[in-house]
């Protein structure tokens, strides 16, 4: 056997492990760059097998043909892999245009003149020069891209010292001998292509999982602040008073400060919602919820306690404070739109929480004082509400 196509079969070989290895991590890489590759070492392998089929069958038109063919959609593929790689979101289809240009270049190049077939490594080293330049400004890893531009140069240069050649001495079997060995060289380079890839893409996906995984964690941070938020009124609800509770309470005890609460409800409401429906009703609500939280600090929680009712948990608040924030919330409470004919207005009730006690007197003191406070305003309420006590 020839040491050319000795040299020829080793590159095969590589280029044919090289395909394998592709095909195995685009199993667990699914990257469309990937499949591009795939489909330009399958281009690439094919067109080096015509070689076998040309030197057995002889130089007929068909058969270079399918090897130039081959071997510049091999080059096609390998670019619009790298451009693939750098654009993910590109149009894919439109580059297969360049199809109809290199298969007539393939058939001017397969003519009689055997000048023509040298132009073909020289369109192959003109393209892994772009791909050496592509390589080397497409974002990843360091040592990944500097492996495969100096693969590309190097291979590029081989190409080109072949397609020279070939203008000079005509056939392969005519080329100097260190020439014949260049199939070697070949193999080797798609070795290190081989580990270039692998370093890209391995760094590529580790970026995408760490993408992933910062998604997941805002998506499940978004979950959980959605659990304990009112649907309606974008406040804390009253299922998430308890953890909220026990963090001030610690906190004001080693503090030495005090915790207070209020409790708000709003008059007339069932008024509102018979007469007017129950949107003009949620409107009221949502009103109320933005009222409350721009009049408090941003150390305070606003809860939607139920219905109609609002509660707010005022750490390091003491009595006094606590009482003229009351007054100052009822007083303050402006005229709500679209409720013209019953104007609502805004009932509340404080209490200050002492060290030992029951949170629960808490609210029960809070509630009374809210209390007297709507029969004072005419709100018609018989008796105080039931089941204020915090959610266990």
């Amino acid at each position: 056997m020839p040491v050319y196509q000795f040299s020829l079969l080793i590159q095969a070989a590589g280029t044919g492990l090289l395909l394998l290895l592709y095909i195995l991590v685009y199993q667990k890489i699914r990257l469309p760059a990937l499949l591009e590759w795939i489909a330009s070492w399958a281009f690439l392998l094919a067109g080096l097998g015509m070689v076998w089929f040309v030197n057995a069958l002889g130089p007929r038109r068909d058969l270079v043909f399918a090897n130039h063919a081959a071997l510049l959609a091999h080059a096609l593929f390998l670019l619009r892999g790298i451009r693939s790689l750098r654009h993910p979101k590109g149009r894919r289809l439109a580059g297969l245009l360049w199809l109809a240009p290199l298969l007539f270049l393939a058939w001017q190049t397969s003519s009689a003149d055997s000048t023509r077939p040298a132009f073909v490594p020289l369109l192959l080293a003109a393209a892994y020069l772009v791909a050496a330049v592509s390589f080397a400004v497409t974002p990843g890893s360091t040592v990944g891209r500097l492996l495969l531009s100096l693969s590309f140069v190097l291979w590029s240069v081989e190409q080109a010292v072949i397609g020279t050649a070939f203008l000079r001495f005509r056939e392969a079997a005519s080329l100097p001998g260190s020439l014949q060995y260049a199939g070697f060289a070949a193999m080797l380079l798609e070795m290190m292509i081989a580990v270039g890839v692998i370093l890209l893409l391995f760094e590529a996906s580790q970026t995408r999982l760490a993408s992933e995984m910062e998604q997941l964690r805002h998506s499940d941070l978004l979950l959980k602040e959605k659990s304990v938020r009112d649907p309606l009124t974008g406040l804390y609800n009253r299922g998430h008073f308890n953890d909220v509770l026990r963090r001030e309470l610690a906190s004001a005890r080693l503090a030495g400060a005090t915790v207070s609460v209020l409790l708000a409800d709003v008059d007339r409401f069932k008024q509102i919602n018979d007469r007017m429906g129950h949107a003009v009703g949620d409107d009221v609500l949502k009103f109320v919820a933005n009222y409350l939280t721009s009049c408090v600090r941003e150390s305070d929680f606003v809860f939607r306690w139920g219905g109609d009712e609002f509660l707010v948990l005022l750490p390091r608040t003491d009595e006094i404070a606590a009482a003229q924030k009351a007054e100052e919330l009822g007083r303050r409470m402006p005229h709500i739109p679209g409720t013209r004919r019953i104007s609502p207005s805004l009932s509340v009730g404080w209490a200050t929480h002492h060290a030992g006690d029951d949170f629960s007197s808490t609210l029960h003191e809070a509630d009374a004082r809210m209390y007297r406070r709507k029969v004072k305003g005419g709100g018609g309420q018989d008796e105080p509400k039931s089941g204020l006590l915090p959610p266990s």
